[in-house]
């Protein structure tokens, strides 16, 4: 299972290292594995590696909380059409409230994934 773990956590940080950070609503698509498995892996490592590694379980840490980032594929699309609206200042509110929307409930999801990890030994 460790193996495993080891590998859906890899395939996962290969596609963090070629997003750019700071984006908000990721196409789900991108995830080499499902949301629930890259959790669940991140999770076996944390609980298998011992506290002489604090930089790699810092890393699995922001990697969960940034799992949040990913979002179903139409509901990416609509943050990238709301920022698009955005960045042109064409402030439409067809595509900007419900992209908002998207984005606040992303916040929201990091800000459990942050406090999950505080609680996680």
């Amino acid at each position: 299972m460790l193996g495993m773990a080891t590998k859906v956590v890899s395939d996962y940080g290969k596609v963090l290292s070629l997003v750019e950070p700071g984006v908000y609503g990721l196409p789900e698509s991108l995830l080499p594995h499902t949301r629930e498995s890259i959790r669940f892996a991140i999770l076996t490592l944390l609980r298998e590696l011992g506290a002489d590694h604090p930089e790699v379980k810092e890393g699995l840490r922001q990697g969960y909380v940034y799992l949040a980032q990913f979002v179903g594929d139409d509901d990416a699309e609509m943050v990238s059409r709301g920022q698009a609206s955005v960045s042109a200042g064409s402030v439409d509110d067809e595509s900007t409230e419900p992209a908002m929307r998207i984005i606040n409930r992303i916040k929201l999801d990091m800000e459990r994934a942050v406090e999950e990890m505080r609680d996680f030994p």
